[in-house]
């Protein structure tokens, strides 16, 4: 079993449905709308990531090939006196030695030139839906069941509570999928790019979408206990 981009998209389109049907003119609404914009463009950007980066691979090569021929060059350029005293023949290998390994080093560096190029390429839309997840964030903070409870007291600059429980509850649970799709979306760039930073960077965006919506769960539940009491009552 795998997780499909078309799947996670169709599930965030259904989602932006459900929404626009009770919350037409939320913020969760133009944010959901967002997450899906990003979805469509989601399968597109990992087969371009995944895709060989001839261009580049062709410079790292012609580079990596400059530095052996003027090698070569150096050497051919010249040629080992016999006369030479040990001293200066271990000055010379010294040298030669240093100089291996800073060649070494450049040929690393260009070699591992494509994956960096394809790393910095996840981290960018990572980083694009890590802010989808704290502006959904933003559109929950002052969605307080405290209000239902009847236990705050609202001052004149105090956000209007306009949501019934029920609306409310469904406003916080839309929240709660979007980061949950949110995270999913993050998944699909490194699924098949094994690179070290990348997977980090992705399971810092499961991380934070999970850290946001037990918040957001930790509301649901004080209002399902609101709800229950007035039941009771």
């Amino acid at each position: 079993m795998r997780l499909e981009a078309s799947k996670v998209r169709d599930t965030i389109y259904q989602l932006t449905l459900r929404i626009h049907d009770r919350f037409p003119s939320s913020g969760i609404f133009d944010v959901c709308g967002e997450l899906y914009s990003l979805s469509k463009d989601t399968e597109k950007i990992v087969a371009a990531i995944a895709r060989p980066l001839f261009g580049v691979r062709l410079v790292a090569a012609t580079l990596i090939l400059a530095f052996i021929g003027a090698i070569v060059f150096l050497l051919l350029g010249h040629p080992v006196d016999e006369k030479l005293s040990v001293y200066s023949m271990i000055g010379t290998l010294e040298s030669g030695g240093n100089l291996l390994i800073l060649i070494g080093l450049a040929v690393i560096f260009l070699w591992s030139w494509e994956r960096r190029v394809r790393r910095g390429r996840v981290i960018k839309n990572l980083n694009r839906l890590r802010e989808i997840a704290h502006v959904i964030d933003m559109k929950q903070l002052t969605k307080d069941p405290d209000g239902l409870a009847q236990v705050s007291r609202p001052t004149a600059n105090s956000p209007k509570r306009r949501l019934n429980a029920f609306e409310l509850g469904r406003y916080l649970d839309y929240c709660t999928e979007m980061l949950s799709l949110t995270s999913k979306l993050g998944y699909l760039y490194v699924a098949d790019f094994h690179d070290t930073d990348a997977t980090d960077a992705a399971n810092d965006l499961e991380t934070l979408c999970t850290s946001l919506a037990r918040k957001i769960w930790q509301k649901i539940m004080i209002l399902r206990g609101v709800q229950a009491e007035k039941k009771e009552a």
